[in-house]
């Protein structure tokens, strides 16, 4: 007889419940993620962080999305392509548990990770959280295209 343990009877009705992505259903905090602009992409310098879009193949198409993650800033941003000429950056670190957030074009929202449990708009405002605890809304840095540069400004960053 096949004991069935608590994490795959969670794994297998995630995968029933039609979690948002069948890889949630792993409980990893590495599925789902976006990929890292390639760091020849990235420039950080007085609270910009600049992305040169023809370095970075992630951002090439509606519905694509990268991460830039420095932890020596504590920064960790995901910046999503919603539209043609449309690029929101906000935090990547779920204000809920901390796990880190995907971005899911089909539902232009941002889903934590971690069971997918915390949802989240692509301003940056609460959409779901799994408990009557209301997570903080994600902050969103405002974003200026210019030719093929991203110009993403970071309160606080150095």
């Amino acid at each position: 007889m096949n004991h069935v343990t608590r994490r795959r009877w969670l794994q297998t009705s995630m995968l029933l419940a039609g979690a948002p992505c069948a890889c949630l259903a792993k409980a990893s905090n590495d599925c789902c993620t976006v990929p890292e602009a390639p760091g020849d992409a990235v420039r950080i310098q007085n609270g910009l962080l600049t992305i040169d879009l023809t370095l970075t193949p992630g951002l090439k198409h509606i519905g694509s999305a990268v991460k830039v993650v420095d932890p020596a800033r504590k920064l960790r941003v995901i910046i999503a392509r919603p539209g043609k000429h449309q690029f929101v950056a906000l935090d990547q670190k779920c204000t809920h548990g901390g796990g880190a957030l995907t971005y899911v074009h089909r539902h232009k929202h941002l889903y934590c990770t971690c069971w997918g449990h915390s949802k989240f708009a692509l301003d940056g405002s609460v959409l779901r959280w799994p408990n009557k605890l209301t997570p903080r809304p994600l902050r969103a840095h405002p974003v200026e295209r210019k030719g093929n540069l991203l110009e993403i400004r970071v309160e606080g960053l150095a």
